[in-house]
C-alpha cells in the first residue's frame, strides 16, 4: 500500500480527528488542547491515522493521541502508522528540533516508536523518547 502524510491545520482537520476519536469510544480531546498542526496518514486518498504534533519552547516536540480511521479496514493500515510517524520526525528534524516525545500504553503504537529509534525513558514508564 502506497502511503502520504499530509499536515492540515487544526482547524481543518479537527472535525474529522473528533470523529476518529468518537468512532473508538476515546475521550474527545478539546481543540484548544491541541497544537496548530495535524498529521495525517493517508492510503491513497482515504486518512487512515491522525496525530497531532506539539511544538514547545525548546528543541523538543510532542507526538501523541493517535487515532486509525475505524472504517478502514486494517489490512490497508498497515504500516501506516509507521509511516506516519516516521514523517513526523522527519518534519521534526527540518524544523531543527533535537528530540521527539510521545507517551503510550498501546503495544502497537510502542511498537511503531521503536521501529522509528525511539526508546523507553524509563522502563516501567509509557515515555518515548527519540534523539534527532
Amino acid at each position: 500500500m502506497k502511503f502520504t502524510v499530509k499536515k492540515h491545520s487544526k482547524e481543518e482537520f479537527y472535525d474529522t480527528y473528533k470523529h476518529f476519536l468518537e468512532q473508538h469510544q476515546f475521550p474527545v480531546i478539546n481543540s484548544e488542547i491541541l497544537g496548530q498542526n495535524i498529521f495525517v496518514c493517508y492510503a491513497e486518498e482515504t486518512p487512515i491515522y491522525a496525530m497531532p504534533l506539539w511544538f514547545t519552547d525548546s528543541k523538543i516536540c510532542v507526538i501523541a493521541f493517535v487515532v486509525s480511521n475505524k472504517n478502514i479496514n486494517y489490512k490497508k493500515k498497515i504500516g501506516g502508522l509507521d509511516f506516519l510517524i516516521e514523517q513526523m520526525c522527519k518534519y521534526a528534524k527540518r524544523k531543527n528540533l533535537l528530540s521527539v516525545y510521545s507517551t503510550t500504553t498501546t503495544q502497537k503504537v510502542i511498537d511503531s516508536l521503536i521501529k522509528n529509534g525511539f526508546v523507553h525513558g524509563d522502563l516501567d514508564s509509557s515515555q518515548f523518547f527519540k534523539m534527532l
